[in-house]
């Protein structure tokens, strides 16, 4: 059985100008933008003192009103000197202004928002695989809740946003948050990311679903 282990915070450079950013970076509760969005979601919740219906809510607003978009295209221009990055990775501020992200901008950003609800042992952003027909890189969120760890499946606002863990055709490699880093020892993650958008998702999901989390 793979270990799981903690690791160094790692430099991610799918940014401008290859500066790069600490993967710790991404994940970003207490950002004005974010705590902003925290607070007008969860009005919408029917029930805001349940934990199930804030998730539920904060989900629903990153899988629908985030476009999904396998690979995020940014420029910039600063004084005449011209950066472009074709497979930008974005903080959330950045991807709920332009309502636009690929696998790991939407993780990035429900991550986020659930940190203002869990603290930062009981959530996390995975990159790992998801493992079917084929193999891809993607990215997902993973909460604790009672002793249980669930997948939250933020890229389509069509699919059941929670499923047990034991779904196998994800694969986790990488694990972090805003606090920390670790590792599934042995595992690699696969090009490209955000093989997420295959057409068989929404079944394989629908019939894994978590019905009892999410109080369906």
């Amino acid at each position: 059985m793979s270990q799981v282990i903690a690791i160094d915070n790692q430099p991610i450079s799918a940014t401008f100008f290859g500066e790069a950013k600490w993967l710790t970076e991404f994940i970003t509760p207490n950002a004005l933008e974010v705590q902003e969005l925290y607070d007008e979601v969860i009005k919408t919740a029917e029930n805001p003192d349940s934990l199930e219906d804030r998730m539920n809510v904060l989900w629903c607003w990153v899988a629908d009103k985030v476009r999904y978009k396998r690979f995020i295209k940014g420029t910039i221009w600063i004084e005449g000197k011209k950066s472009t990055q074709n497979d930008l990775w974005n903080d959330p501020s950045t991807t709920i202004r332009v309502k636009v992200g690929n696998c790991a901008n939407k993780a990035f950003l429900l991550c986020s928002l659930i940190r203002n609800i869990l603290p930062a042992d009981k959530v996390h952003t995975v990159l790992g695989n998801i493992n079917s027909d084929g193999i891809g890189g993607h990215a997902w969120c993973t909460i604790n809740s009672n002793g249980s760890e669930y997948i939250l499946e933020s890229t389509r606002s069509d699919v059941t946003p929670v499923l047990a863990s034991r779904a196998e055709i994800y694969e986790p490699v990488v694990v972090f948050n805003d606090h920390e880093v670790s590792l599934i020892e042995g595992k690699v993650i696969k090009e490209p990311l955000g093989y997420c958008c295959v057409t068989w998702l929404k079944d394989y999901l629908d019939m894994n679903r978590c019905d009892e989390f999410i109080g369906r």
